[in-house]
Order: structure tokens, then C-alpha cells, then sequence
């Protein structure tokens, strides 16, 4: 049953957007998915800031792990007709933040069936987690991987294609599997939210273009603001391909946006003299050696990352079977992790684009746990009480040396500790500017989880 409504949302004094929503099949009220914000862009002047994706917002890591299960089954539905009997509970826990741990296990222990084989593509940076929660939900015919903004040496981009509208606007697919493409399965794009749709039409340009064998295509999203004309240039492009593209979100609607916004950027705070207890822990140890690639990447200042990448990330491309095998030895890492806390309440922080991994191991780890991830989007901060993002912390990143990342919304005493995940430090130092900018929230305890060992 869908639910029409319309809300006015006026950001930073003369910013104003105005939903309305037109498809809401699961009755979400329009706050349990996101607030709003000013984004620092002269493309696109406000950030629709999710409250289920774990990115800018922290939330308990199984949240965001279910919104891709529903996601799964709204996909299910919406293409192959086929309608999971568990749906309205998953959306129930999603709305009300009840049994949401009960639903995740029960999908995990009973995972969702495909037709026929399907390829799974989440965006970087924002949606590769949701992209392999979606594909994690099947427990057959699934293969998934996710673009990358990173330069990886000694690799070839199988796909470039661009992001306009980004803060970072270029995307490549690195897979390890050269064959990964050749094929004529669907091919189901996933992103946190869709505003014109030109991210997705170049892709799909481009995979056509590479691969002429493919034929259906479906975008995934929790949002769909797409205009009445953007959703034109969908069904223009399936007449000039020769091909079928499906869309899927949890709400879709209309937006009009007027005005611009009143900037103040709130000034930088003085990091405190107050000292945390930094601990690192390495956990390589305790995964199989086949779950690292080696290979280099070029980073934001010329330099070179020369520590090893996680495939169960899906950066390389990732199949069912192999993903199942990784989340086996995550169980193992969250169980050591857990026996590590250091207090009641702990915030574990993804990296970039490595979120999914440390998302799925914080949601193992215990009660009160919370996940947020850093990010390269720049976001206006403000001292007003209705606005949504009243904090920052800016930093150089772990991982990308010379490249400046964003963390959000941490308040003073928050959390009794941070946990911060880094697939693969820069340098023994990499991780030095964030613990730093950490330093202003007095939480007194930092522990950062290296997952592969340093090489400099």
C-alpha cells in the first residue's frame, strides 16, 4: 500500500526542497530514512543524509545490513514477481528499530533464491556496503563487486565511467576475473539514492557498449527523486540499447529544490590537550592468506600504497559461495574483538569505501555497538539545533595519503571508545591525523583494527 505525502524541507535559511513522494510501498515515514543537509558542491547544493546506510549517521550495524535485505526482496518482487513471506516484518523492524537483529539472522540462516544468475554492482563510495548487503541477502547465483575511486596499480579498469554530480566524480571496476562481464546475466546496479539517474545511464552505457551480450539491467535504491524527464531518458535509453531497465526503491517521488544557502561554516574547534589510550591490534593473523590481494595503488600525493587489499570486500569481485566463506572467518575476527571492548558503548568506524567488513563484524560484536564510516564528501556544518550535521572532524585519509576525509555528528563523551577499521594503512603513521581529530570528542579510548600488515 503506498502512502502519497508531501514535506517541505528549508536548509540553511533560504535552501528549500520540496518532496513529494509517490511510491512508498512499505509506508516509511520520511524521517526514519533521512534528514537533510547542505553538501559542499557547486553540482548539487544539498545531501539527502540517510539515517539507515551507516555512512554519515551512525547507526547499529545490523540496521543498514537489513535495509539491504529489504532491498533484495522489494527486487525479488518488483522483477521476477516473486514475494518473500518475511517482507512486512523486515520493513517493521527496519521502521520501528525492533527485532532487527532476529530478522538479519533469519535471513542469514534461510537467504533469498534468484531465478537465474544476476550481477551485483554497489557504488563507491556510499553504497558499497549496501551493495553487498543486497547481494548477500541470495544464497545462489550471485556474483557481486563494487566500483572504486582508487588508482590500483598493476590492475586494469575493465569499466570507467563518471559521476557528475560527485565530490569525486570518477569510477573503475577492478575485477580479478578478467571473464567477470562476459556473460548474459542481469546486471543489478546499487546506490543509496538516485536524484537524475546519469550515474547509473553511464554505466549502463558503458557495460552495453563493452559487453553488447547484455540485455536487462535493474538500478536499485532506498531513494528515487528521478524527475518525470530523467525517468524519460530511462525508457529513451532501453529503445536506443535494445535493452530492459528496471528501478527499485523502498520511495520514490519528486523533488523540487529552490534558493541557495546561507553559509556560516562553523569554525574549527581547538583540539584539546586531552589524551586518549591508543591501542592497535592486527588481525591478519587470524584470516587466511587467500583473503589478501597484493597490489599497489597510487595515492592522492603521488606516493604508493604498497599494503595488501581485502577481497571480501568485493573490490575484486566476489561470488556467493566466496563471500559465505569470508563471513566465517569475520564471525572469528568480531568473536576476538568483542573480548577487546573496553567499555559499554562502542562506535566502530568503516574507512571510505571499506565499510561492509566492518559493518558486518561490528554487528557481531556485542550490544551497544554503533557504525559509521569516513568519508570524502564535504559536508556545511552548523551550530543550529535543527540542522542535521552539527559537527565535523576533517582529516587526511588512513589509507589515500594527501586525499582529506570527513567523519560526522560525534558529540563530546559519546561512546566510551572508537573503534577504527583500516583495510590497509599508508604507512605506520596513516591513521595519526584521525585519532588526532579524534581527540576532541574526550572519548578516552581509540583502538584502531589493522586488517593487513603495514609495508612501507
Amino acid at each position: 500500500m503506498d502512502v502519497s505525502m508531501k514535506e517541505s524541507y528549508t536548509i540553511l535559511d533560504d535552501l528549500k526542497v520540496e518532496v513529494e513522494v509517490l511510491h512508498n510501498p512499505y509506508n516509511f515515514s520520511l524521517h526514519e530514512l533521512f534528514q537533510m543537509a547542505t553538501r559542499i558542491n557547486k553540482k548539487r547544493s544539498f545531501l539527502f543524509v540517510s539515517k539507515v546506510l551507516g555512512k554519515h549517521l551512525a547507526v547499529s550495524p545490523q540496521l543498514p545490513l537489513l535495509v539491504g535485505n529489504l532491498l533484495a526482496m522489494r527486487y525479488l518482487e518488483v522483477v521476477h514477481g516473486v514475494q518473500d513471506p518475511r517482507v512486512e516484518e523486515v520493513a517493521e523492524a527496519i521502521r520501528t528499530k525492533n527485532h532487527v537483529a532476529g530478522m538479519l539472522t533469519s535471513i542469514q540462516n534461510e537467504p533469498l533464491s534468484l531465478p537465474s544468475p544476476t550481477t551485483f554492482i554497489g557504488f563507491a563510495e556510499t553504497a558499497t556496503a549496501l551493495g553487498h548487503a543486497v547481494f548477500s541477502s541470495f544464497g545462489n547465483q550471485a556474483k557481486y563487486i563494487h566500483t572504486t575511486r582508487e588508482q590500483i596499480d598493476e590492475r586494469t579498469s575493465i569499466i570507467n565511467f563518471e559521476e557528475e554530480h560527485s565530490h569525486a566524480t570518477s569510477h573503475r571496476v577492478y575485477a580479478l576475473d578478467q571473464q567477470f562481464f562476459q556473460d548474459d546475466s542481469e546486471v543489478v546496479l546499487v546506490d543509496d539514492e538516485m536524484t537524475t539517474g546519469k550515474t547509473a545511464i553511464n554505466i549502463i552505457k558503458t557495460l552495453k557498449t563493452a559487453y553488447p551480450i547484455k540485455k536487462v539491467f535493474t538500478v536499485v535504491s532506498i531513494l528515487d527523486w528521478r524527475s518525470a524527464e530523467h525517468r524519460e531518458c530511462f525508457r529513451q535509453l532501453e529503445d536506443e540499447l535494445a535493452i530492459t531497465i528496471h528501478v527499485v526503491s523502498l520511495l520514490d517521488g519528486a523533488i523540487a529544490v529552490t534558493g541557495q544557502p546561507i553559509l556560516q561554516e562553523g569554525s574549527i574547534e581547538t583540539i584539546p590537550s586531552f589524551r586518549q589510550e591508543v591501542t592497535t591490534i592486527s588481525i591478519q593473523e587470524l584470516l587466511a592468506p587467500e583473503l589478501f590481494e597484493a597490489v599497489r595503488s597510487t595515492e592522492s600525493n603521488g606516493g604508493t600504497n604498497h599494503s595488501s587489499y581485502i577481497k571480501a570486500t568485493g573490490r575484486f569481485g566476489l561470488t556467493s559461495e566466496e563471500d559465505n566463506a569470508f563471513s566465517q572467518q569475520f564471525q572469528t575476527v568480531a568473536n576476538h574483538l568483542k573480548g577487546q571492548r573496553k567499555g559499554q558503548k562502542t562506535l566502530v568506524i568503516g574507512t571510505g569505501e571499506f565499510m561492509y567488513v566492518p559493518m558486518q563484524i561490528a554487528s557481531h560484536m556485542g550490544e551497544e555497538v554503533y557504525f559509521q564510516a569516513t568519508t570524502r564528501s564535504p559536508i556545511y556544518q552548523s551550530a543550529k539545533e535543527s540542522y542535521t550535521i552539527q559537527n565535523k572532524f576533517v582529516f587526511d585519509s588512513p589509507e589515500n595519503a594527501g586525499l582529506t576525509n570527513h567523519l560526522y555528528n560525534i558529540r563530546e563523551h559519546q561512546y566510551d571508545e572508537i573503534m577504527i577499521f583500516v583495510e590497509r594503512m599508508s604507512s605506520y603513521t596513516g591513521v595519526d591525523s584521525l585519532v588526532q581529530a579524534l581527540r576532541k570528542t574526550q572519548i578516552p579510548f581509540v583502538t584502531i583494527v589493522v586488517l593487513t600488515e603495514v609495508v612501507e
